[in-house]
């Protein structure tokens, strides 16, 4: 062989193309060069208060005329609001609380409007939430080792020692009852048997319209609540709370023709969910920008639309255990048996039943399967119903609450996951 035949090994190997390193820096750079949208995005947030508030009118009415006399520092009535997600509850009682709270400093008057979330920050058991109410009072509570009945007693001295009026505004009040059952509710009540100067009255907000058959009749005549009831939003009603958001959450000529009635339409369908518009319109908007457009489009919102619908069900199907998987196979499996109408949970039992054997399950007790359908309504993934059948007791009625155009994605999940064991 020629010495002139020999080549350097690099020579015989494929030459690549070397790739360059992604530069967060370049990325960044870019990112910053492209026409912005956004004016301001915290506005497209459903936590944002604004101002005004649009066709909500009878509700704010209703809700103000029930907590003004506490500016005369009388004991107010105590308040259950009920509506479908994202119709102004919270929205509303949040701006209403906010406009107690102003008008008590103006006036010299001592009227607190305290906020509860129950889904947050652990508020779903008796201790959690008086814990965080002694906070609130500036009263230090452990996270456990004191009793309640000691934290009770805390939080009534501090309360009393001067005259106001307290409001405790319990939000997704159903979680708090689910997990805890009404004898918090029975307990923050008898509150007033104590108090010498203060008053205490409670709004619960809720999802579930049937709240009240929830609660024990000794919790429902100390409650005796005024009831207040939203209606979902129409589709020209959440438009006109769209432009007046987008006005001030966009920059000039960045919604294209239609983005705002078709946003509206598409939450409409949803019981008239306000804040599936706005993370629809905000969601369209991020990408757009990261796509390089300048205005927002219709195809980008068909894009959001189907990223928010898929990611957070899909992946909190995901993340559940095998029972729980089985369980809401089962009360998929009840559901379009019934053309995927309203099923019990019994009837989710004995589907139940059989599924654990096919996916080789050890079967769980009727109580532990009740127990993961709560986790799964406490989640969203379902809604429920407590029916009362006189003295035969009560069941659970459920119904997804998911979109018919997710099933099938939701299934496939299911069965792959299961038949994996």
């Amino acid at each position: 062989m020629d010495q002139n035949d020999l080549k350097p090994i690099n020579d015989l190997l494929p030459q690549t193309q070397a790739k360059k390193p992604v530069d967060p820096k370049e990325i960044f750079n870019e990112f910053l060069l492209k026409k912005r949208i956004f004016k301001d995005k915290e506005i497209l947030s459903s936590s944002f208060v604004p101002d005004v508030i649009l066709h909500r009118d009878e509700e704010i009415q209703k809700l103000s005329s029930v907590l003004a006399p506490s500016l005369l520092l009388e004991r107010v009535s105590n308040v259950l609001i009920y509506g479908f997600s994202g119709t102004g509850k919270s929205l509303v009682t949040r701006y209403v609380a906010h406009n107690l709270a102003s008008t008590a400093m103006e006036k010299e008057v001592d009227v607190m409007p305290l906020y509860i979330n129950c889904r947050l920050e652990n508020n779903i058991t008796e201790y959690r939430l008086i814990s965080n109410l002694c906070t609130i009072f500036g009263i230090k509570a452990p996270v456990s080792g004191l009793s309640v009945s000691i934290l009770y007693k805390k939080l009534i001295s501090v309360i009393d020692s001067k005259e106001r009026v307290v409001i405790i505004i319990l939000d997704e009040i159903e979680k708090l009852i689910q997990h805890s059952g009404d004898e918090i509710l029975y307990s923050l009540l008898r509150m007033n048997e104590l108090l010498k100067k203060s008053k205490l009255s409670i709004i619960g907000i809720s999802n579930n319209t049937n709240l009240k058959s929830l609660l024990d009749q000794r919790v429902k005549s100390s409650l005796s609540p005024v009831e207040i009831v939203f209606r979902p939003y129409n589709a020209v009603e959440i438009a006109d709370i769209l432009s007046i958001r987008a006005r001030d959450a966009f920059f000039e000529n960045a919604l294209g023709e239609g983005v705002i009635q078709k946003c509206a339409a598409l939450a409409a369908q949803e019981n008239g969910d306000i804040r599936k518009a706005l993370n629809l319109l905000r969601v369209a908007g991020e990408i757009a920008q990261q796509s390089g457009d300048s205005m927002i489009k219709e195809e980008h919102l068909d894009k959001a639309n189907e990223i928010l619908e898929q990611n957070i069900t899909e992946e909190m199907v995901k993340s559940m255990t095998k029972q729980a998987k089985c369980v809401l196979y089962s009360l998929i499996a009840a559901s379009k048996a019934k053309k995927m109408g309203k099923v019990y949970s019994g009837e989710v039992y004995e589907y139940y039943f059989k599924y654990a054997d096919r996916f080789g399950l050890k079967k769980l007790t009727f109580r532990r399967v009740s127990d993961l359908i709560a986790d799964m309504d406490y989640n969203s993934l379902i809604m429920s119903k407590i029916r009362s059948n006189g003295r035969y007791g009560r069941t659970r009625e459920l119904e997804l609450a998911f979109s018919n155009t997710l099933l099938l994605r939701i299934e496939n999940i299911l069965l792959s996951d299961l038949n994996q064991i």
